[in-house]
């Protein structure tokens, strides 16, 4: 582990959310975190990056973090992430073999592109392997990287939401599971094994469309309709049942995606069975969205803690109780290995 403390920046699309967790042992201690709403149509590109910035050295001077030190996610759906079919080959023979066929995979040119690797599988019996590969764009990451610097702090490292969540999210030990991440605009799906996120997938259905059809249903304006998503959300009879009914056929939709997920893994994978869910994300915060979402997929689902695994004080235990799903990304960045 790392013997610097660090700060994870989650950059989203409808709020920024920064963590402080400093070494503690083999764990990590909680120092402070705080977010800050982000306007509509606010990217990390172009004339966008000074603002972002500037948001970034608000929320670091006003919740008083002192450690310089900042690891950064990258959206999901900016990225490029592909399992790659391969013989049994060594590292450096792995890095020329994706030299070659990296273009069918990214939907750049290889030289405008930034990529890493890794192996998620080797099967002795079979002769093949299952690489992971991720990718972005050079000018993406550089707009992160301008944003990181001009907001005061340095850049240590660079990777992606689903991996920092898998990390804060899903232990060492646990059994293959599912992480459903129900942002504002996007849901990421990952599925981890001990500890490894070895697929994703991103949908465009989320948090907004929740909103969207709450609007139409019930002729609310957007932001009531957020707000009753927020306060009620599967609760069981509000408002005569209506606002979980018209919310239904949209978490039946991202339930039928998840399905198609996980039925292709367990495909390519016999004897394999994903056995759990892992929500996370600002919409999983929403009131039985979990008994909804579980009983639909057909396998036990709950809302992710990543301040479980953290030192923490009674104070900070109760200040942030309510808040795991939302930070889930912050908290793993900040956790990063360096």
């Amino acid at each position: 582990m790392s013997s610097l403390p660090k700060i994870g920046i989650d950059i989203g699309s409808s709020a920024i959310k920064l963590v402080e967790l400093v070494p503690a042992g083999n764990k990590w201690k909680f120092v402070s975190a705080a977010s800050m709403p982000t306007t509509s149509g606010v990217t990390a590109e172009g004339s966008n990056i000074p603002a972002v910035a500037a948001a970034i050295a608000g929320i670091v001077k006003e919740a008083g973090m002192r450690t310089r030190r900042a690891v950064v996610a990258l959206p999901e759906e900016q990225v490029s992430s592909h399992v790659i079919e391969l013989p049994i080959l060594k590292d450096a023979e792995i890095a020329q073999a994706l030299e070659w066929q990296v273009e069918q995979y990214i939907p750049i040119p290889k030289e405008q592109a930034t990529w890493s690797w890794e192996v998620v599988r080797k099967d002795e019996v079979t002769g093949g392997m299952e690489v992971l590969l991720v990718a972005a764009s050079k000018n993406l990451v550089e707009n992160y990287k301008k944003i990181v610097e001009q907001s005061g702090l340095e850049l240590v490292a660079v990777e992606t939401e689903l991996t920092a969540t898998s990390r804060a999210m899903v232990g060492q030990s646990g059994p293959l599971t599912m992480i459903i991440d129900i942002g504002a605009k996007s849901t990421d799906l990952g599925i981890v094994r001990s500890g490894q996120l070895i697929a994703t997938r991103t949908l465009p259905t989320a948090g907004e469309a929740f909103s969207r059809a709450i609007e139409s249903t019930l002729a609310l304006d957007p932001k009531q309709a957020e707000q009753y998503r927020n306060t009620y959300g599967f609760t069981p009879g509000q408002l005569e049942g209506k606002l979980a009914a018209a919310m239904q056929p949209v978490l039946g939709v991202l339930a039928g995606e998840v399905k198609k997920m996980t039925d292709f893994y367990v495909s390519k994978h016999p004897g394999e069975i994903i056995k759990s869910a892992v929500l996370s994300g600002g919409v999983a915060a929403m009131p039985n969205i979990v008994t909804s979402l579980s009983a639909l997929l057909g396998i036990e689902t709950i809302v992710g803690n990543p301040f479980a695994n953290l030192i923490m004080d009674e104070a900070q235990k109760q200040a942030f109780a309510s808040n795991g799903p939302f930070y889930g990304v912050a908290i793993g960045l900040a956790m990063r290995e360096i």
